[in-house]
C-alpha cells in the first residue's frame, strides 16, 4: 500500500514537469527541477502540487524549495520542524535565508554528514552548517575530501549536484519466506519457477537480457528441532535471454539439482545476473536461439498483465496461489490489491 501511494504521489508530482527534470530520491522522497520556471510564482505552482495530491491521495507533503538539492533538503527539515507556520512549503532564496537557516541547522542533520564525521565536526568547533562554512578549504578537503568540498558549494548555493537518471540494475534478485514451509517437491518447484518469471519480467522492462541464472533453497535456520539444508546452483547461459519460458527450463533444472526431499524449506529464490542491452545480443553460433521467437510472446503477456493486473497471463507452471506474505489481509486490502494494475509498483496478489 505505501509503495503504491509512493508511486501516486510521484505520478502526479511529475506531471508539473519535463519528463527529464525530477530525480526519485527514495520511496517517500523526489526532486523536481524548476530552473526553467523564471516567470511563475514558484510558491503558488508548489502550492498547487502540494493540494492536488492532498486532494486525490489524502497524503500531506512538505516541500522546500532552494537553489541547490543540498539546501532544498534543509527547505524541506525546517517545513517538517515548523509544519502550521510555513504551510507545508519554504523557500531558500535569498542570501538572507540561507544563512539564516544554516545557523539554525545542527551539523548532524547536513545532508551527507554521517554519524562519524559529525563526531569529526564537533570536535573542531562546527555545531551548525554555518560553521561549515567559515572554515578554510584545505580544511575541507583534508577532512572530507572533495566530497565536502561540493557540499560546502552546494549549502553556499552553488549547484554540484545534478539529477541522477535511473540506471538499469546490475543483478536481479526474486527471494521469499513461504508462509509455511513445503516438504513437496511440486510446491517448492513451482514457487522457483514463479520467481524465474517474475526476474524475466524485470528484465523485459529494463530492455536486458541476462547471461547468468542462480536458484537456491533453504530450511528455517531458527528451527533446531528439524535437519537443516540449504544449497544454490548457477548456470552461464549459452545466449543471453529475458524469456519467461526459457529461464524457466533453466530454472528448473537447477532446482533438480539442488532439492532433497526430507527437509521442510522455508524460502527460496532466483537471482539473473550478467546482463545486456536486448539489441546487442551476442549469440552462441552453435547453440540454438530462440530468445527472437518467444519475444513478441512475451510483450503480449507484459500488456496484458499491465491492462488487466498482475499475473491475469502467466505460464502454465504458475499456480497462481499465494504461498509466501501474510496469510490474512483485510477486505479493503485484498481488493485493493486485486484492482491494482498500477506498473511501477513492486507487490504482487495471487
Amino acid at each position: 500500500m505505501y509503495n503504491f501511494k509512493s508511486q501516486r504521489v510521484i505520478e502526479i508530482s511529475t506531471a508539473y514537469v519535463d519528463k527529464s527534470d525530477y530525480e526519485v530520491y527514495s520511496i517517500d522522497e523526489l526532486f523536481l527541477d524548476l530552473k526553467s520556471f523564471k516567470y511563475i510564482d514558484i510558491y503558488e505552482y508548489c502550492l498547487k502540487i502540494k493540494n492536488e495530491i492532498d486532494e486525490q491521495e489524502k497524503i500531506p507533503v512538505s516541500i522546500g524549495v532552494a537553489p541547490t538539492k543540498t539546501l532544498c533538503k534543509v527547505a524541506n527539515r525546517i517545513v517538517k520542524q515548523f509544519p502550521e507556520k510555513f504551510n507545508g512549503i519554504y523557500i531558500l532564496d535569498i542570501p538572507e535565508k540561507i544563512e539564516k537557516a544554516l545557523k539554525w541547522l545542527k551539523i548532524d542533520d547536513v545532508w551527507g554528514i554521517g554519524r562519524r564525521l559529525a563526531v569529526k565536526m564537533h570536535d573542531n568547533g562546527v555545531h551548525k552548517a554555518w560553521d561549515l562554512l567559515q572554515k578554510p578549504e584545505m580544511w575541507v578537503r583534508k577532512i572530507m575530501g572533495i566530497h565536502g568540498i561540493r557540499m560546502v558549494n552546494e549549502l553556499k548555493g552553488i549547484r554540484q549536484l545534478e539529477l541522477d537518471a535511473p540506471s538499469p540494475k546490475k543483478s536481479i534478485a526474486v527471494t521469499r519466506s513461504f508462509m509455511e514451509m513445503l516438504t513437496k517437491k511440486e510446491d517448492v518447484r513451482e514457487r522457483v519457477e514463479t520467481f524465474g518469471m517474475y526476474c524475466s519480467e524485470r528484465l523485459r522492462k529494463q530492455n536486458t537480457c541476462c547471461k547468468m541464472v542462480t536458484v537456491f533453497v533453504q530450511t528455517n535456520r531458527f528451527r533446531k528441532d528439524l535437519p537443516e539444508y540449504r544449497n544454490a546452483a548457477t548456470r552461464i547461459l549459452p545466449n543471453p535471454t529475458n524469456s519467461s519460458i526459457l529461464i524457466g527450463r533453466v530454472v528448473n533444472e537447477l532446482f533438480e539439482d539442488i532439492f532433497k526431499e526430507g527437509f521442510h524449506y522455508k524460502k527460496a529464490g532466483v537471482i539473473v545476473n550478467d546482463f545486456v542491452p536486448e539489441d546487442q545480443r551476442l549469440i552462441n553460433l552453435f547453440e540454438e536461439d530462440t530468445q527472437n521467437l518467444h519475444l513478441p510472446v512475451m510483450k503480449a503477456m507484459d500488456a496484458m498483465n499491465r491492462k488487466y493486473g498482475k499475473d491475469k497471463v502467466r505460464l502454465g507452471s504458475m499456480s497462481g496461489e499465494n504461498t509466501f506474505g501474510r496469510k490474512q489481509m483485510s477486505p479493503e486490502y485484498e481488493a485493493f490489491l486485486k484492482n491494482n494494475t498500477l506498473k511501477e509498483a513492486n507487490f504482487r496478489f495471487h
